[in-house]
């Protein structure tokens, strides 16, 4: 009788030494990585490792893809601020600097980049610019200011166009900004400028 007493309490107090060593282990599992059987001393290490092979399989450049759509979206604004500035260049040649002219030229140097600097962040090569030096100017600012105000109505309707498929918060942000100055300051000079003539 009393050799069963006495194995039950070795028994009762093995079982107590293996749940306090479970419980231990799955405490200090908590406090570092979750990998199951492995004790503390090589879990440091483990958890260093797994990182560290973690890390080195990211990527170190991301480059974000543009969609193609998107792509021949930019491509058309900056050649249409390339356009635009070419032609206001070649107006300031001919009558002088005459104004809405020689300050809505400076915008649009500024415009294109800005457009620059979205084909620089999505990689996509800046278009050289074409139209410099390759534009006439009418025979009067009237028939100038015309030109420019149709112009204008033709910006407005592109951007209104990209709206309804660019996605990129930036390249949206941008197109918005640059069809709101065309809308708010551009047309409304050029109208003024055919009025007073």
């Amino acid at each position: 009788m009393n050799n069963l007493h006495h194995n039950q309490r070795q028994h009762k107090h093995r079982r107590h030494r293996q749940t306090t060593l479970e419980t231990g282990n799955h405490r200090r599992r908590r406090r570092g990585c979750r990998f199951p059987g492995v004790v503390l001393g090589t879990m440091v290490l483990t958890c260093s490792s797994a990182f560290a092979e973690t890390a080195s399989q990211q990527p170190s450049n991301v480059v974000y893809q543009l969609n193609p759509e998107t792509q021949a979206a930019l491509v058309e604004a900056i050649e249409d601020e390339y356009k635009a500035r070419a032609f206001y260049e070649a107006v300031i040649n001919k009558f002088g600097s005459v104004r809405p002219f020689s300050n809505i030229v400076h915008a649009e140097a500024r415009h294109a980049q800005r457009l620059a600097a979205l084909f620089m962040k999505y990689g996509v090569p800046v278009p050289a610019d074409t139209f410099t030096g390759t534009i006439e100017a009418p025979d009067s600012l009237k028939a100038a200011c015309q030109i420019s105000i149709d112009g204008e109505i033709e910006n407005l309707k592109m951007y209104d166009r990209f709206s309804s498929f660019v996605q990129e918060p930036d390249i949206v942000a941008a197109f918005s900004q640059l069809r709101d100055a065309s809308a708010n300051r551009h047309l409304p000079a050029f109208e003024r400028c055919y009025r007073r003539l």
